[in-house]
């Protein structure tokens, strides 16, 4: 079954991403935090060799130079995250792939293990999640459009994943290890190695 991988970016502008980490580290250093971030989802995505498409959250002149083995890329098309979600499941679809899968770029400790296991269950699950401590979710992955699946989701709340999971109710899913979106200081301090190069770079702040 053809498989894609999807990546949700935004680009790296001071003050205009990571803001609640920027208000406790500075702005400066939540842009490097997500740029480091942008790499790091990068080469997990080109380890996994799974077919990749960037969508980011604004046009860009040239090509995302943090995936330079990115097929293309598109820009998200939506009022809030579910409808630019289900714009971006109706596109892939619509291109004939089977099976897709969608991650955002907060993660440290994403995998291309994880990629791959998510690409197999989808074998026979309907659909495939990550959960996030933070009540949503780093990963879904789908074989085919469920309009139920967006619908009345408190997005940026603890509870998107559980009212997802509501909405999907009756399919079958399986379900990724839990991992920590990098969107607080609590969540950086919990990802050592990013935290600990992110003392080094910043050293007078820490």
């Amino acid at each position: 079954m053809k498989t894609i991988l999807i990546v949700f970016t935004k680009e790296p502008v001071t003050g205009e991403v990571k803001t609640r980490l920027g208000k406790k580290i500075g702005m400066d250093a939540s842009k490097w935090v997500y740029e480091q971030l942008l790499q790091h989802t990068a080469q997990v995505s080109k380890m996994s060799k799974l077919k990749t498409v960037v969508f980011q959250n604004k046009i860009a002149n040239k090509k995302n130079p943090y995936f330079p083995h990115a097929l293309h890329q598109q820009i998200q098309k939506g009022k809030n995250l579910g409808e630019k979600m289900e714009a971006t499941f109706h596109w892939a679809f619509g291109q004939g792939y089977e099976k897709v899968l969608l991650i955002g770029s907060d993660l440290w400790s994403l995998g291309e293990n994880t990629l791959l296991e998510a690409e197999q269950a989808l074998e026979q699950k309907d659909f495939v999640i990550g959960p996030s401590y933070d009540g949503g979710y780093y990963l879904l992955g789908l074989k085919k459009i469920h309009p139920q699946l967006f619908k009345d989701v408190p997005w940026s709340t603890p509870q998107v994943f559980k009212k997802t999971l509501l909405n999907i109710f009756d399919k079958s899913v399986h379900y990724l290890e839990i991992a920590n979106d990098i969107d607080e200081l609590e969540d950086l301090k919990a990802n050592r190695s990013l935290y600990e190069s992110y003392q080094k770079q910043f050293a007078k702040n820490c």
